[in-house]
């Protein structure tokens, strides 16, 4: 990439020229003549100094989006030309939603890992808030979660694999669990866990609640450890949303699960990769393990 278009974008990460400078390894000298030449080139400011560092100016703002998309479109580039030429990836980091670092991250790596034994993994389980920027900006090679609605992007395919169908977690013991399926009016007035790693969890039961005319969910802890969070559902004597397909997660810890009718919330989950990665080997592989295991 063009080393002034690289200067650039570093002092507007940093906001300070000093610490821009020893991103790029570069001296502060060198750093300010480059981004002298990007502006004499583009005739006009894009900063202006103030006491605390560097600010843009509204010239600086709008090359910003511009320059941005240039780095994506140059790592994607990049990327391209090395699957083209055979080249893999010696690491794939996988960002991975709730549902598929706790069900299928571990057996899917392993699938890899026997086709490709000198691969290395790094798994990021977060929410999409939070992997989806860095597959944009190369970060990350995966992100598996649920299929949102996005806006439309050039760089990033969506790929559903599964529909997921949200149950509750309750101890083997509580009477509602001698239901083989709950009606809406058997929730009424339970006490629940919020898993807070699922951001949607709480608004998609409260949705239902409201749906069937129910009182709003009493919420008694929250939880961003789903671990954590069916600890606190046993001891409590609470319920949990979780995905049906984490019935064995969840009965290996002496709880079970319970799906609703109507169901409380379906949601199409699966995989975002950029394009350019998808003639990866490592990727493909990926991709047709994954549809193997969740699409069942």
């Amino acid at each position: 990439m063009d080393r002034n278009l690289r200067a650039f974008l570093a002092i507007a990460k940093e906001s300070n020229l000093s610490a821009a400078a020893d991103t790029i390894g570069l001296t502060q000298p060198s750093l300010t003549k480059r981004l002298a030449n990007l502006e004499e080139d583009l005739g006009g400011k894009l900063f202006e100094r103030h006491r605390r560092g560097m600010r843009l100016t509204a010239a600086g703002r709008l090359f910003l989006v511009r320059a941005r998309r240039i780095e994506h479109e140059y790592d994607q580039a990049r990327e391209e030309i090395r699957a083209l030429t055979g080249m893999g990836l010696e690491t794939i980091r996988v960002g991975a939603g709730p549902l598929f670092h706790l069900r299928y991250a571990a057996p899917l790596f392993a699938q890899l890992r026997s086709r490709f034994p000198a691969l290395g993994f790094d798994l990021i389980a977060d929410q999409n808030s939070v992997t989806l920027p860095m597959l944009r900006d190369g970060r990350i090679d995966v992100v598996l979660g649920a299929i949102e609605p996005l806006e439309p992007d050039s760089l990033i395919t969506a790929i559903p694999v599964a529909e997921v169908e949200q149950s509750v977690v309750m101890a083997a013991d509580d009477p509602a669990a001698q239901n083989a399926v709950l009606r809406p009016e058997d929730l009424e007035g339970l006490s629940w866990v919020a898993y807070s790693g699922a951001a949607d969890n709480i608004p998609l039961l409260r949705r239902y609640f409201s749906e069937h005319s129910l009182s709003a969910p009493r919420i008694v802890a929250h939880s961003t450890s789903f671990a954590a969070a069916l600890d606190l559902t046993r001891e409590f004597g609470a319920k949990l949303m979780a995905p049906l397909q984490l019935a064995e997660y969840v009965e290996a810890v002496g709880l079970v699960v319970r799906p609703t009718n109507p169901p409380i919330s379906r949601l199409s989950t699966g995989a975002y990769v950029r394009q350019s990665s998808m003639n990866i080997p490592v990727i493909r592989q990926l991709l047709e393990d994954l549809m193997d295991l969740a699409g069942r």
